[in-house]
């Protein structure tokens, strides 16, 4: 039996899923950042195995590149302090990000952004401007974690709170399981060793409350109402 194909969505959210942390691995003035080959590595894995497109697009007429002049405060060997004048050509446009599902290239999901950036020539300023948007616009559209400390540390405590929740779901199912089985144990005290056998398929110890996998959890509670035939109370 041949799988659903994923639609454009789907597959999105399985390369989010990929792509959702990225160390900061460069250094800038007094920051640190994450170099766009990184988030460029991890979602084009994604993009790869899951066959989608992304189409950077700048809308026509929008684009523009202006001189700007700034001053700021230099300081000479000496110590003497002078104004410096600074010219840049800045650019800026009005694009869309558009991805396209490979597999079905009708299907398509078109994001409006925008970009700019300052240089000290032309082409410069396009170039940087592409590039920060790019990374920019990913880091956004997946949610992309920019850790400055380990990323293991960062998916270690992504993993505790997905945990934590498990276990809250499968104490849960535990609780109505343990009521259910003394309500029965009560009318079947000759079936208590019967019992101890049947959970120790489940928890070798036979202590129930140890389980913390949902899944489980909910297949004890099942397979208890099945096997010794637990009616539904009206």
């Amino acid at each position: 039996m041949s799988e659903t194909p994923l639609n454009l969505y789907q597959k999105l959210a399985k390369i989010r899923a990929i792509s959702e942390v990225a160390k900061k691995n460069k250094k800038g003035f007094n920051y640190t950042y994450t170099d766009i080959t990184e988030i460029l590595a991890n979602v084009t894995a994604g993009m790869k195995k899951y066959n989608v497109s992304l189409i950077p697009s700048i809308d026509t007429g929008t684009s523009s590149i202006e001189k700007v002049i700034f001053e700021n405060t230099k300081f000479t060997k000496s110590g003497e302090q002078y104004v410096n004048h600074v010219e840049e050509m800045l650019f800026s446009a009005d694009m869309h990000f558009i991805w396209v599902n490979d597999d079905n290239p009708d299907e398509k999901v078109v994001i409006p952004w925008f970009a700019t950036a300052s240089m000290s020539d032309a082409s410069q300023a396009l170039g940087s401007a592409m590039t920060y948007t790019m990374r920019q616009f990913l880091t956004s559209y997946f949610q992309i974690a920019q850790a400055d400390y380990d990323v293991d540390a960062y998916r270690s405590k992504q993993k505790e709170a997905e945990v934590s929740e498990d276990r809250a779901i499968a104490d849960g199912i535990i609780a109505e399981f343990d009521k259910i089985l003394k309500e029965w144990l009560a009318d079947n005290r000759d079936k208590e060793e019967d019992l101890k056998k049947f959970i120790k398929k489940y928890v070798k110890s036979a202590n129930y409350f140890q389980i913390k996998e949902p899944a489980l959890a909910a297949k004890l509670l099942e397979d208890f109402k099945t096997t010794f035939n637990i009616k539904e109370k009206e």
